[in-house]
C-alpha cells in the first residue's frame, strides 16, 4: 500500500430535499437533467425521506452525506421546516467549512430572509439567486439546465484538481524512490556484500531503508494534509470574494509544497481577481513549469494576458491549450471571443465559436451551446466595418 495519499476520478454527490409534494415533483425534473453528467463519473445519491424495509434509511443518508465530495441542498420552505433537512443542513455545513465538501444550495421556491440562513453567504443556484419556481424562467427546464450547468462545471473543477494532486503524487514517489536507490548505491552495497558480515549490514541497511520510508510516508502524508487544507480555505476564500486572503493561503501551500501545480493556478486565480495580471501570469506560468501538459494553466495565462491586452499571447496559449485538449470547449470560446472583439477577424471568430458550440452539444451542456450558438448568429448578422 501507498504511504502517499491517493485521489479517486469518481466525485460523490449528495441531494438534500423535503418528502413534500411540490419538492418531489421539482426533483425528479431535477434527476432527469442530470443523466447528461453520467459521462463525467460522478456518482450521484439521493436524501432518504421514507422509512424502507429492512434498512436504516436515516444512516443511510448520513453516510452518503458524510463520504461526498459535493453536497446539493434543495431548498423550499418544506424544505426549511423539516427536521431532517435542518439537521442535514447542520452537518452538510460542518463538511463544508471543514474543508471536506462543497455545498450548493439550490432555491426550488422562494425563501424568506435568505441571508439569514446557514448557507446564505454561499453562492445559489440558479442564476442570479432566482427560484425555479421564479416568472424569472420563461420553462423551468432553462433553470434546470443552468444549475445542472454549474454543477458539472464544479465537478470538472474538482476532477481537474485530483488530476493535478495525482501527477504530483507520482512526481514525489519517483523522486522518493530515486533518492533511495542513490542512498543503497552510495554505500557500495556490491562490495560490502561479499563480506562476512554481509546478514547483519543487510540487515541493518533494510531497517534503515523500512525507517526512512516510514518517516518519509509519515511527514508526506501530514504535509499532504495541510496543503489540502489550505487549498480548501483559499477555494472558500474565493468563493466569499476574499481574495486577497485567498492569495495568502495559496501562498503557504506552495511554501509547503513548492511543486503543488493546483496551489500555483489557485493563486494565480485570485491574482487576476486583484487585476496584478503580471503576478497571475507568473503563477500560471510556474505551473506550467512543473505540469507542461496542464491545459488549465495555459487557459488561465491566456485569459490574464488577455487582460494586460497582449492579445496575441492570449491566442497562443489558447491554442496551446486546444493542441493539448482538443476537445476543450472553453478554449476554443475563448479564443473566439479575441478574433472577434480584438482582431476583428470575423471568420477565426464564427469558426471558433462553432467548434466551441459543437463540444458542448456532445458534453451535454445546453446552456453553454445555446449561449455560444446566439453569439455565432449575432456575428454573422454585423455588416461588415467600412474601410473609409
Amino acid at each position: 500500500m501507498s504511504l502517499l495519499l491517493t485521489s479517486t476520478r469518481t466525485i460523490k454527490l449528495f441531494f438534500a430535499h423535503s418528502n413534500s409534494p411540490y419538492d418531489e415533483k421539482l426533483r425528479k425534473n431535477l434527476e432527469s437533467h442530470l443523466s447528461s453528467l453520467q459521462p463525467l463519473k460522478v456518482s450521484i445519491n439521493w436524501q432518504k425521506n421514507q422509512k424502507l424495509a429492512g434498512r436504516d434509511w436515516k444512516q443511510e443518508s448520513y453516510q452518503h452525506l458524510n463520504t461526498s465530495q459535493m453536497i446539493v441542498l434543495l431548498v423550499s420552505p418544506d424544505f426549511l421546516a423539516a427536521d431532517d433537512c435542518r439537521n442535514i443542513t447542520r452537518r452538510a455545513m460542518e463538511q463544508h467549512n471543514a474543508g471536506k465538501a462543497s455545498v450548493i444550495p439550490v432555491k426550488l421556491r422562494p425563501i424568506d430572509n435568505w441571508q439569514a440562513r446557514p448557507f446564505g453567504h454561499l453562492q445559489c443556484l440558479p442564476y442570479n439567486g432566482e427560484p425555479i419556481t421564479s416568472r424569472f424562467w420563461a420553462k423551468q427546464d432553462d433553470a434546470f439546465v443552468d444549475i445542472v450547468g454549474n454543477i458539472r462545471e464544479e465537478v470538472e473543477r474538482r476532477q481537474e484538481d485530483q488530476r493535478q494532486l495525482q501527477l504530483i503524487q507520482d512526481q514525489q514517489k519517483a523522486e522518493f524512490f530515486a533518492s533511495i536507490n542513490r542512498f543503497l548505491s552510495n554505500h557500495s552495497l556490491n562490495r560490502i556484500i561479499r563480506g562476512r558480515n554481509v546478514l547483519i549490514f543487510s540487515v541493518g541497511i533494510a531497517t534503515s531503508v523500512i525507517g526512512i520510508t516510514v518517516l518519509l510516508g509519515f511527514c508526506s502524508s501530514l504535509s499532504d494534509m495541510q496543503v489540502k487544507n489550505l487549498l480548501s480555505q483559499g477555494q472558500d476564500k474565493l468563493d466569499k470574494r476574499d481574495y486577497q486572503g485567498a492569495s495568502e493561503d495559496y501562498t503557504q501551500a506552495i511554501k509547503i509544497a513548492p511543486t503543488n501545480i493546483n496551489a500555483y493556478i489557485k493563486r494565480g486565480h485570485a491574482r487576476h481577481f486583484l487585476k496584478d495580471y503580471q503576478a497571475a501570469i507568473k503563477d500560471y506560468t510556474q505551473a506550467i513549469k512543473i505540469a507542461p501538459t496542464n491545459v488549465t494553466a495555459y487557459i488561465k495565462r491566456g485569459d490574464a494576458q488577455y487582460s494586460l491586452k497582449k492579445y496575441q499571447a492570449a491566442i497562443d496559449d489558447y491554442t496551446k491549450a486546444i493542441h493539448l485538449s482538443p476537445d476543450s470547449a472553453g478554449a476554443y470560446k475563448s479564443r473566439g471571443f479575441v478574433y472577434e472583439k480584438n482582431l476583428h477577424n470575423k471568420q477565426e471568430a464564427i469558426k471558433n465559436y462553432q467548434k466551441a458550440a459543437t463540444l458542448y452539444k456532445k458534453q451535454g451542456a445546453t446552456d453553454k451551446y445555446k449561449k455560444t450558438i446566439y453569439k455565432i448568429q449575432k456575428l454573422q448578422q454585423r455588416k461588415p466595418q467600412s474601410s473609409n
